[in-house]
């Protein structure tokens, strides 16, 4: 039995350094694949694009890439042309992958990505337009799934109040009042992310079915009021109207 014992641990203990190698091997690739998606000037070779197709059949690879483009967006948020169709070539492979494999973490990033890269445009040789990626990536299977937008929102609210979160005995020596007053301002902004959500919801072409199944879940889940639930509605007819009149 004692024999056995040392070969488990030893098994468990070679898995546990591989697959840490393999986290840290599919982390320096990532880093250098994203640096050279926002190099204009770089050639991405045929073995890259392989070897990051591969990876990001993985989970780790799916957040690794999200997670480095995030960090991309301090430096600049408009980008050339080139850049612009490698990033949407690339976010449809990975959103792909993470709708095989009801990956949401790294979907939801992206979905935000979308929002934040955009090619400027000149219209009419006067105006200049920002071009977001999100009209590329409309056919996205996993915008269509209510599960991966139930999960993205409970995931952004669940992060902010892990920030403001109050220790229960500072919370226990709060007034009703004061008790009350954070409350409202939790409730707030719960409805503040909601309406993000349904905008970017009607931005991708989602329906009104599947919205306002939504809007009306996570409405109760969030105690949300009855005029804060018209605001929506009304914010969401307007989004719909706006987007037939493109």
């Amino acid at each position: 039995m004692k024999e056995w014992s040392d070969q488990s641990d030893c098994s468990e203990g070679d898995y546990d350094e591989e697959t840490e190698l393999f986290e840290q091997e599919t982390e320096e690739f990532m880093k250098d694949f994203v640096a050279k998606i926002f190099l204009e000037e770089s050639v991405i070779s045929q073995e890259d694009k392989l070897k990051f197709g591969i990876l990001n059949q993985h989970s780790v690879g799916r957040l690794s890439f999200s997670k480095h483009v995030d960090n991309q967006r301090v430096y600049c948020k408009s980008v050339p042309e080139t850049i612009f169709f490698r990033l949407v070539q690339y976010f449809a492979i990975v959103l792909f992958e993470c709708n095989q494999a009801d990956d949401f973490e790294p979907a939801k990033i992206l979905m935000n990505m979308c929002f934040t890269f955009f090619l400027q445009i000149n219209k009419d040789g006067k105006e200049v337009m920002k071009q977001f990626i999100v009209p590329y990536l409309r056919d996205q299977p996993i915008w269509k799934s209510l599960r991966f937008w139930n999960a993205a929102f409970f995931d952004a609210v669940h992060g902010e109040r892990e920030v403001s979160a109050i220790p229960s005995d500072t919370w226990q020596s709060w007034t009703v009042q004061e008790q009350s007053e954070y409350k409202e301002c939790d409730k707030n902004s719960v409805f503040g992310k909601l309406g993000t959500f349904l905008n970017n919801m009607k931005a991708f072409g989602l329906g009104n079915d599947i919205c306002k199944e939504f809007l009306q879940k996570m409405s109760i889940i969030g105690d949300l009021s009855e005029e804060q639930i018209v605001l929506l509605e009304n914010s969401m007819a307007a989004a719909g109207v706006d987007e037939r009149s493109r």
